[in-house]
């Protein structure tokens, strides 16, 4: 072999070698890394006080191939139906500085400043961020008074941006981080739209992760409608909801389907389209209660029966927040 069939059998080689060593996740000449998010999750946790006021935390998580959290976003749906709140639409974060903590935050002195409910609780997701489930559980907490059990330990590096009981945040994350799914997103967003009945509050909640196209790869809906007797999300409740023998009546679905399998039904329309797509859903009215039911006929309607308004709009914002 001559000296330049030589070198261009090591160049060769090397060319080979440098191929085949590329990143775990990476392929072709146009190599990609793995998707920013391995997993996605949500977590709700509700309570129904004594005076009658619903509490719905909300955790939506980002997992990374290592199971830490890449990505996470907590909110609160706070409301006391038929007491006052029936036009409160808003959640805690979406409120911003209407929530009115930040003089209350002021005057402990632990915060400079004080912090505004949002602003902690973006302090609390930054504070999460890079962590995993079990060092998320064991971030330390106190007792201040009878009503904050679960606050950040004095003189931790959380408290210099949160200082609200953080027990119920804490439970929804390691719910959210429990229930997460193979995603492989590149955006995680989170939606939600309240809605007041005289003696419950209906939350809402969309989580959408995304590919790189922006079409959804997983997505999870579910509604928080907590009264004195219900502190479960619809999905947890399972048969127990009992729209089955409703839906079964209705003859449009073969045997009837429970709330739960609707949504999932709904869930995996949703797959591989993008915002636009979906918020083109056809629906048509039924009856003075459900205005916003699928279009008979359709794919969806096979599987999904019930009004998906508020569906639609959780999903919108879902996707507006996605990052």
């Amino acid at each position: 072999m001559n000296k330049l069939l030589k070198v261009l059998a090591a160049s060769a080689l090397v060319a080979t070698v440098l191929v085949g060593c590329g990143k775990k996740g990476e392929t072709g000449g146009d190599a990609t890394t793995a998707a920013k998010y391995a997993k996605a999750g949500l977590g709700v946790v509700s309570s129904y006080s004594e005076d009658g006021q619903v509490n719905t935390t909300m955790a939506a998580v980002g997992l990374d191939a290592d199971g830490k959290v890449q990505y996470i976003d907590i909110d609160v749906a706070q409301s006391t139906p038929g007491g006052g709140d029936k036009e409160k639409t808003q959640t805690k974060k979406e409120l911003k500085e209407k929530y009115g903590m930040k003089s209350v935050s002021a005057s402990m002195g632990v915060i400079k400043d004080g912090g505004e409910w949002y602003e902690q609780a973006e302090y609390l997701e930054n504070y999460c961020k890079g962590k995993t489930a079990e060092e998320i559980a064991n971030i330390e907490t106190e007792k201040r008074d009878e009503e904050h059990t679960s606050v950040p330990k004095s003189g931790s590096d959380l408290t210099a941006g949160c200082t609200m009981d953080i027990g119920t945040f804490k439970e929804a994350i390691a719910k959210a981080i429990a229930n997460a799914q193979d995603a492989n997103a590149e955006k995680i967003g989170i939606g939600e739209v309240m809605s007041n009945g005289d003696a419950q509050l209906d939350t809402t909640i969309a989580l959408v992760a995304t590919d790189a196209d922006g079409k959804v790869v997983y997505s999870k809906i579910d509604v928080a409608q907590i009264n004195k007797d219900v502190t479960a999300t619809k999905s947890e409740r399972k048969d127990d909801y009992g729209m089955k023998s409703v839906s079964a009546s209705m003859g449009a679905i073969e045997g009837g389907a429970e709330w739960y399998q609707q949504a999932e039904a709904f869930e995996k329309y949703c797959k591989g389209k993008t915002a636009d797509e979906i918020a083109k859903t056809a629906t048509e009215k039924r009856d003075e209660e459900h205005t916003s039911v699928p279009k008979s006929g359709s794919d969806l309607a096979a599987g999904c029966t019930m009004d998906i308004g508020a569906f639609l709009e959780a999903m919108s914002e879902a996707f507006s927040s996605a990052k």
